[in-house]
């Protein structure tokens, strides 16, 4: 455990700012690896002017992951890049953006080159490699130019965090033939990358660059001089005539005879000469060697560091790292010296044997050499798996094996013993409950990938594959491109007439064109649903390369062929010219998409759906930036009539919906934070959906944290960095967890620490799980790999409680060492749209981290709730969680350096700097911040009943409850019929009383759900619950300027009929709350012969419940004993699941019939035994 200790505060460099990462030309400055890679052309320019070379960059490729941001990082730094002659043209695909890549190399064989050379770069997924292939083979083989040169960067996700599968593209580069280099982390891509351009123009050839999301998703702080560098040319390569380069005319053996002969030499000998591979640990008495490389090789270090081998013990018991920088071709000379002495050689390398076998060949003819192995032992035992990534805690434990042969210390023995305890706490049963990647509040896919019941739908590439886990029968996908060309292959052979295909208009604009091409030759039966979002909204909202728009879509696909198009939007009206269109093009309002899609399985041949609504999160961004009107409305519930049915979760499928616990039950609300204003949940069939036009959300407070904070002490910051300390975050994607991050990271670099920080992301921009480690340490050299390992988080700042219960959270929790802050805000995942009774396993989440600490209890505050309540958005929760950790001395940094890092961030400076004193502040007295937060959502015992009206108050007591209800019921209805509720209740508690004492939970069920059933939701107590004056109260609290509010309702004797056969809602404006204060007063009807409402068969329906349900309580009553009160509580409880209004109560009452009639053949069963 940390001891609290005092630590001085280091300057801070006051005069950096954010554009220093492109503009400094020396010493340190802060960066992600994906800025590194933009500063890097930046950097060449420089060394190649230095030099009097007056060359010129180009990048081009195309956006994945984890390359999924480069483009717009290169775009915000267009006019950085320009100034130096570096152009950026995306590619409409990867082998589009390769082939000008080659371009740029061939521009010096032909008159009118403004430049001596141009040296570029080529980006792209691994698949996007894959892709490239033939490309890649070419441009190889013909050559670089000499100025110029070529890197290609591959970004390969090993774990499959944002892919469809996990991919390592080294081969494909060996396969053309292409150098390969392997950056270890943020200074790497600088170094190396300026290595690979000096590399590929001495040998004439391209150089894959391996990026991972370990190195260009982590930031740090790096010295950024271009001329740091002394890049040396070989004395040793006898070059051929006319050397290596670019030429034209180039017979293609010519161009063979070059790669094969002479550039597999030259890049070696370059790496040779430049010490690309070096010996970074070495011992005089070296028996056992690691050759390593790229993030692995960070591993290597952090694992040994793990084992307690340093430097000088690695000299003492004799271990020799190697870390090798150019992966293919391997350099021979210095692998060889490396080897000598050694008798047992580990290679430690991610996914496949790459470097392993090379290893291996080499040694093959060698008359003496150690034993070799990597993904396998003598035994042939899987030790480093190829699959998923490598962990310095697995690698810990095959270094710790392979040592104890010949060496042992008990910190050895400590931390091995340590492992295999965590792996077996890990296995002990925990709440199985995931952050589930889900599309965003609002996306247009929500209702998009909706298809027909009894029709099959088929996945592909970008947000939408997300259908393929979310049980809309959407099953299957293909590559990038390859959309519906999978069903030509099966259409022959199966007796499924039809199929929908998911496209995106970036995959249209990338290649799918062209399958949609394939399946009008192939004269199959599919609809292309074309989902135009305007944005690739996957990476990050990018625009689409180029100039595409729904009116040529449509000419392009009429042009193809296609003779029914139809046009789908949630804003129709905007396409009023159809003569924009091909002749025939339908126009369809989103609401009809079920029966257009309907009509369209039935068409013969290929159709085409082109679904039109721009993408939720590129819609708040341009709103943000007065882009796009921002309308002038909002949506809330009333949760005194909403039902909790959960059918606005069902149309809207968005997270913005979310649960609100009431004295009532489950209801609904908006997060009004998070919503991006798509309003398809008011679709959901309930009265209780209610649009505010005009007016504003109304401000917070923002209560003054000053004067409360004035006396605050400063804390004692609980680390010395005597050795670094590792703050591992937790949070949910899109909440501004990854800015926690940069903040950390910056303030760090601004004391002069070392500060490394790895985002994990994958899907979390999706509403996914993400975790940022982030590593403090005096100096940058302190720290080795940026991911942390198992039982080394000294902080775990859970801004998502989910994300904390992960395996890979809680393994980095050590009991006698970690620190954990939860937010215990219930952020419910993506799935609780579709499934309305899912419940939050909060209790068992704390068990299992407390049982990760030994037992000792985490720190627990709902952040989300009081930062929401004091600073008006949701937003502000992580800076509350930082500086309630802050405050607790669990971040070693001053907080001049943070509140200086969260200026230059710039993004809401006074909305962060508030969230962070208040955070400070609950960490010391956390009464006092509920208080000026105004937060209780319990009614203190012993006080007057509260307000019945008033549900987000809770009951105390179960007389409190009962007296609430009955208070209700006489509104409802009048006394006597309040006092038939009461007497009801107190006959079940004084029998429940008499058979077991001390038991209420049959008592509780039937006051809950009796009440629940004579207060049923007819239009009178519709009426009177939203004129009772505490629903308009609420409005006022959370509405402010000239608003007005229109009620979302499908009266029968008014509502029209929708698709398929259902009352359909309408929207009415303020005269109907008028109209409600009418109506209420006529509640005296309700049930008589003189009620116009009464007569429907879901009136009689619901009066007849609750005769029924008396009976049944009566039936229990007279039969209960002790050991039947649990069954008789589940009896009792099932009107929990009549639910709704109108069709949709008809369908949850059928279930609840069921369960009912099997509970009850249940007790008969008892009764009989």
């Amino acid at each position: 455990m940390s001891v609290p200790v005092s630590s001085p505060a280091s300057p801070l460099d006051l005069q950096y700012t954010l554009d220093d990462k492109y503009t400094r030309e020396a010493g340190r400055i802060y960066l992600s690896g994906v800025q590194a890679l933009v500063r890097l052309p930046l950097m060449q320019q420089m060394r190649d002017r230095a030099e009097s070379r007056n060359t010129a960059g180009f990048i081009s490729g195309y956006r994945g992951s984890p390359l999924g941001g480069f483009d717009l990082e290169l775009w915000k730094a267009r006019k950085h890049l320009a100034a130096s002659a570096i152009h950026f043209t995306p590619g409409v695909n990867e082998d589009l953006g390769a082939t000008m890549v080659w371009g740029s190399q061939q521009t010096n064989l032909f008159e009118g080159a403004r430049y001596d050379g141009v040296f570029s770069m080529w980006y792209g997924k691994g698949p996007g490699v894959d892709r490239c292939g033939d490309v890649f083979k070419h441009g190889n083989a013909a050559g670089t130019s000499r100025f110029g040169g070529v890197l290609a960067l591959a970004a390969d996700d090993h774990a499959c965090r944002s892919s469809t599968l996990p991919h390592g593209s080294e081969l494909e580069f060996v396969s053309a033939m292409m150098p390969v280099l392997n950056p270890a982390g943020v200074q790497d891509i600088l170094d190396m990358g300026l290595l690979g351009w000096a590399m590929s123009r001495f040998t004439g050839r391209w150089v894959g660059f391996k990026t991972i999301a370990e190195t260009v998703e982590s930031s740090g702080s790096v010295n950024v001089d271009p001329h740091q560098l002394h890049i040396i040319t070989p004395d040793d390569f006898d070059m051929p005539g006319g050397g290596l380069n670019i030429r034209w005319p180039d017979p293609p053996m010519d161009q063979e005879m070059r790669l094969h002969r002479y550039a597999v030499a030259a890049a070696q000998a370059f790496a040779r000469a430049n010490k690309i591979d070096k010996v970074v640990l070495d011992s005089p008495r070296a028996r056992f060697g690691i050759i390593t490389t790229g993030k692995s090789y960070l591993d290597v270090l952090q694992a040994l560091e793990y084992l307690g081998i340093d430097e000088k013990v690695a000299a003492d018991i004799g271990i020799r790292v190697y870390k090798v920088g150019m992966t293919w071709p391997l350099e021979p000379q210095g692998l060889q010296r490396f080897c000598e002495g050694l008798e047992d050689i580990l290679v430690v390398e991610e996914k496949r044997a790459f470097i392993e076998s090379q290893v291996k060949e080499y040694m093959f003819n060698w008359p003496n050499h150690p034993s070799v192995v990597g993904k396998y032992d003598e035994q042939g035992n899987w030790i480093l798996p190829s699959t998923g990534e490598l962990t310095p805690a697995t690698i810990a434990q095959v270094i710790g094996k392979r040592v104890q042969r010949f060496f042992n210390t008990e910190s050895i023995e400590q931390q091995m013993r340590w492992m295999e305890a965590k792996e077996a706490e890990l296995a002990l049963p925990r709440a199985s409950f995931p952050r589930v990647p889900h599309y965003c509040s609002g996306c247009p896919h929500n209702t998009s990938t909706v298809i027909p019941e009894g029709s099959r739908g088929l996945g592909g590439i970008g947000c939408h594959y997300m259908v393929t886990w979310m049980n809309r029968r959407t099953d299957t996908f293909t590559q990038m491109g390859g959309e519906g060309a999978s069903w030509c292959g099966q259409a022959p052979f199966t007796d499924t007439p039809h199929v929908f295909q998911n496209l995106g208009d970036g995959t249209y604009f990338h290649s799918g064109s062209l399958a949609i091409r394939q399946a009008i030759a192939a004269k199959v039966n599919i609809t292309y649903k074309i989902l135009y979002n305007d944005a690739v909204a996957m990476t990050g909202g990018q625009p689409v390369d180029g100039s595409l728009s729904v009116p040529e879509i449509a000419h392009q696909m009429r042009a193809e062929g296609v003779q029914t198009i139809v046009v789908v939007s949630d804003d129709i009206d905007k396409w009023s010219r159809p003569e924009i269109f091909p002749s025939g093009v339908e126009f369809i309002h989103r609401d009809h998409l079920d029966a257009v899609q309907k009509r369209l399985r039935e068409v013969k041949g290929t159709s085409i759906l082109i679904y039109d609504q721009t993408c939720a999160t590129e819609k708040r961004r341009r709103r943000k930036r007065g882009k796009m009107v921002d309308p002038q409305q909002r949506t809330v519930i009333n949760s005194l009539v909403c039902e909790g049915c959960g059918d606005c979760g069902q149309k809207s499928f968005c997270v913005s919906v979310l649960p609100k616990e009431t004295e009532y039950g489950r209801k609904r609300e908006i997060d009004q934070s998070n919503c991006n204003k798509d309003f398809s949940c008011v679709k959901g069939f309930c009265p209780s959906f209610v649009t505010v036009k005009g007016g504003s959300l109304r401000k917070s407070k923002r209560v003054s944290a000053e004067a409360l904070l004035a006396s605050l002490p400063e804390p004692s910051i609980r680390s010395d960095l005597s050795q670094p300390w590792n703050i591992l975050i937790t949070g949910v994607g899109g909440t501004g967890v990854v800015t926690i991050g940069a903040l950390l990271g910056m303030a760090g670099h601004l004391e002069g620490k070392g500060a490394s920080v790895l985002d994990q992301t994958g899907l979390a921009q999706k509403g996914g799980a993400v975790t940022t480690h982030i590593r403090i340490a005096h100096t940058p050299a302190d720290i080795h790999a940026v991911r942390i390992a198992a039982g080394e988080a000294d902080l775990v700042l859970g801004c998502d409680i989910v994300v904390v219960n992960d395996y890979w959270a809680l393994s980095k929790v050590r009991g006698e060492r970690s620190h954990v802050v939860l937010n215990t805000y219930e952020a419910m995942p993506g799935p609780f749209t579709m499934q309305p009774d899912m419940q939050f396993p909060a209790k068992e989440i704390v068990k299992a981290v407390k049982v990760a600490l030994g037992g000792r209890e985490p720190m627990l505050v709902d952040a989300t709730q009081l930062a929401t309540a004091l600073l008006g958005d949701a937003i502000a929760t992580n800076l509350f969680m930082l500086g309630y950790a802050w405050q607790q001395g669990l971040v070693p940094l001053s907080r001049e350096a943070i509140l200086r890092a969260i200026e230059l961030n710039g993004a809401a400076v006074s909305m962060n700097t508030q969230a962070f004193q208040w955070g400070r502040l609950a960490a010391i007295n956390l009464t006092a911040v509920i208080d000026a937060a105004g937060i209780d959502h319990h009614a203190a015992p012993g006080e007057r009943v509260p307000d019945p009206f008033d549900d987000s108050l809770l009951s105390s007591s179960l007389d409190e409850r009962i007296a609430r209800r009955v208070a209700m019921l006489t509104d409802y209805q009048n006394a006597a019929y309040a006092e038939r509720y009461r007497a009801l209740v107190e006959r079940v508690r004084g029998k429940e009383a008499q058979i077991a004492a001390g038991s209420t939970a049959l008592t509780e069920a039937v006051a809950r759900y009796a009440y629940k059933l004579m207060a049923y939701k007819d239009e009178y107590e519709v009426a009177r619950l939203y004129t009772s004056g505490h629903f308009l109260k609420q409005i006022e609290a959370q509405f402010e300027g000239d608003y007005r509010l229109h009620v979302n309702l499908a009266p029968p004797l008014l509502a029209k009929r929708d698709d398929d056969g259902h009352l359909a809602k309408s929207e009415y404006g303020p005269w109907m709350l008028k109209a409600f204060g009418l109506i209420k007063h006529l509640r005296f009807l309700r049930g008589t012969a003189l009620d116009p409402f009464g007569r429907s068969e879901e009136r009689r329906t619901e009066r007849a419940l609750i005769e029924e349900y008396v009976q049944t309580i009566e039936q229990l009553l007279s039969d209960l004993n002790p050991e039947r009160i649990d069954l008789a509580t589940q009896i009792a409880a099932v009107p929990e699941h009549i639910r709704g209004y109108g069709h949709v109560k008809e369908a949850h009452l059928a279930k609840a019939k069921a369960e009912r009639e099997a509970l009850l053949a249940q007790w008969q069963g008892k009764q009989l035994g």
